[in-house]
């Protein structure tokens, strides 16, 4: 078993997300701390962001660690534990909304499309989308 961080590299399916990581200087809370539940978008993910959004993302250092934290919860919540919960705080300090759908569990009303890679500091859930918390929504408005 590996860190968060080493699963996500070797899986080759989170490029942007570790790289928005390393602008932000996260690669050792990802690494060593937790344990930690980590809902990272997949690279299909950002094709829904404009290049210039995702840059202006990525040279606003306090926004960029607030929307990579939003998607860090603390604790280890497998897909079991998903289903009975409706609400996590992220260390981002705001909520994730957490719900059941036919197409499984959703966060923010957005998809979990693979769960439970389980690593030596916590627990990874897959998403299709970018999560953003609500000042960060408010921004992009």
């Amino acid at each position: 078993m590996k860190s968060i961080l080493a699963t996500l590299r070797e899986s080759g399916s989170f490029a942007t997300f570790l790289d928005l990581v390393q602008a932000a200087g996260m690669e050792e809370r990802l690494s060593t701390e937790g344990p930690y539940t980590l809902f990272v978008p997949d690279d299909d993910a950002f094709l829904a962001i404009s290049p210039s959004e995702l840059d202006a993302i990525r040279q606003n250092a306090e926004r960029l660690t607030g929307i990579l934290n939003y998607h860090i919860v603390p604790g280890v919540h497998s897909m079991i534990d998903l289903l009975g919960i409706r609400a996590l705080r992220s260390l981002q300090g705001g909520d994730l909304a957490v719900g059941v759908a036919p197409e499984g569990v959703l966060v923010n009303n957005v998809p979990v499309v693979e769960s439970d890679a389980w690593c030596t500091n916590g627990i990874c859930h897959a998403v299709n989308a970018l999560l953003l918390p609500a000042v960060a929504r408010a921004a992009a408005a």
